[in-house]
């Protein structure tokens, strides 16, 4: 009988460890299954570049407490928002979701919104997004711009997936220009609506609004009708002020270059308000409609996007993805995104910088016909299908848990125990000191005695389990279609 007890909790002592042990895991869900992807490639370069956000993400995770704002910049496959979705929704799953960050109501500016944004107004605006240099209208964090001359012009946005269930903030970041002008802030959730003044020369940001209750929309309008120049309005992050976890911000825009975001002076001095601690960059589709692509002149462009950002976030980190693939006017795989995806490995290889290399992930050269073959390219053969930038999200998501995972296991949290430890014993037991005044000294008239040292005891460390981890659950599959500007 004492032996059956003994074996009993030997087990229970065994399962408790290992679960222990799984709790420290970011279990991200498993990629769909295509035979053209090379899935053991599915990893970073580089990984301990990331260090900072990863432990960012560890004492989040540990604690339930702090924020981490990560920021992805790219072209037309992020501003539909359908793979940086399922990442973001995977992080904020995981380590928790502190809002949704940047968005735009791109459907006043005549162009496709991501599937959750969804915006109206009561006029018309004129717009404009970076990569259309000749415009009057100045594009901004978002990469996009509009403005109204309308003395009532409004905007109402919401946030609702395409399954009907809202998310909510309480916390409204607003870019809206250098003008100073006052503004009305209302919404059927808000009991009271918000009087807000912006002064000249502030857009960084422009206002901030902090809601007493969760909100899932707003509307935004100027108060000052006789105000100073037009309604200008460049993007607002929703957040929860409260709420530890994630902070996503996706910056997307149809048909960008990596130099339309050097050359944009706005983007840059709006972007630094959001305080990034990781920034992922994901362009280079369309620097590979140039089939003569030259590295060194790629080279120079990278350093000077890295050069920005560590000039408006020093203490940030990058990543960098490559494309996948697609096919040069519809007709045969683009040979140039075999030089853009040199470039980017080698000066990240140069740079140490982290880097995911989907181009090599997904196939490299028959990276497109795997895509077309399995219907997960677009019908102009570069963009992709919902499921097509669904499994480059799961990819990017699972190769960030990968690398996160191995950081925890690299760097175990291990905390102060106030138990104290007996002093050593034996001839080479050694001791330390205490300051003569933090020693009680003897009468030494009264009994002629020497104070001895006494030893200060060392505090041992126990290493703390981490905390019970969430599912993930990514978004429902989507019947939208979408149509990119060229």
């Amino acid at each position: 009988m004492k032996q059956i007890i003994i074996t009993f909790f030997i087990i229970l002592f065994t399962m408790q460890s290992s679960a222990q042990v799984d709790t420290n895991k970011w279990n991200a869900p498993s990629p769909d299954h295509y035979s053209f992807i090379k899935y053991d490639d599915n990893t970073l370069t580089h990984p301990a570049y990331l260090d900072s956000a990863f432990k960012k993400l560890y004492d989040i995770k540990r604690t339930h407490q702090g924020k981490i704002n990560i920021i992805h910049i790219g072209d037309s496959h992020l501003q539909a928002d359908m793979m940086t979705c399922v990442v973001r929704n995977g992080m904020h799953s995981f380590f928790g979701d502190a809002g949704r960050g940047i968005v735009f109501p791109q459907q006043l500016a005549g162009s496709n919104a991501p599937h959750d944004v969804h915006a109206s107004s009561n006029t018309s605006w004129r717009g404009n997004r970076l990569t259309i240099a000749e415009s009057n209208i100045k594009t901004g964090i978002c990469g996009f711009g509009i403005e109204s001359a309308s003395k009532d012009a409004n905007i109402k946005l919401h946030i609702q997936n395409d399954a009907g269930i809202k998310d909510s903030f309480n916390k409204l970041v607003f870019f809206l220009g250098k003008k100073a002008s006052t503004y009305i802030i209302s919404d059927s959730d808000l009991k009271v609506p918000a009087t807000l003044a912006t002064k000249d020369n502030i857009d960084t940001p422009s206002l901030v609004f902090t809601s007493t209750n969760m909100l899932s929309g707003f509307e935004l309008k100027r108060a000052d009708t006789d105000g100073n120049g037009d309604f200008c309005f460049y993007g607002v992050s929703l957040e929860k002020s409260e709420s530890a976890g994630v902070l996503y911000h996706t910056i997307g825009v149809n048909g960008a270059h990596f130099d339309q975001y050097n050359t944009n002076q706005l983007f840059w001095q709006q972007l630094e308000a959001l305080n990034g601690d990781l920034f992922i960059v994901s362009l280079g589709t369309n620097e590979a409609q140039n089939q003569h692509l030259n590295e060194q002149t790629l080279n120079g462009i990278f350093q000077q996007f890295v050069a920005h950002i560590h000039q408006i976030a020093p203490n940030a980190t990058i990543l960098f993805t490559t494309p996948a693939g697609s096919y040069y006017r519809a007709k045969k795989p683009n040979a140039s995104l075999m030089t853009i995806t040199n470039a980017i490995n080698h000066f990240c290889e140069s740079h140490k910088i982290a880097c995911w290399d989907l181009y090599k992930i997904s196939g490299g050269k028959n990276s497109a016909p795997g895509f077309k073959k399995n219907h997960l390219l677009g019908h102009d053969l570069v963009h992709y299908s919902e499921p097509g930038y669904r499994v480059q999200g799961q990819l990017l998501l699972a190769a960030l848990a990968k690398n996160y995972n191995t950081y925890v296991k690299a760097h175990p949290y291990v905390a102060p125990s106030n138990k104290p430890t007996p002093p050593k014993k034996g001839p080479q037991a050694k001791t330390t000191t205490l300051p003569k005044a933090a020693v009680k000294q003897p009468n030494t008239a009264k009994d002629n005695v020497k104070a001895k040292p006494q030893p200060i005891p060392k505090t041992p460390v126990a290493v703390i389990p981490e905390n019970e981890e969430v599912p993930v659950s990514l978004p429902k599959k989507s019947k939208i279609k979408v149509k990119y500007e060229d």
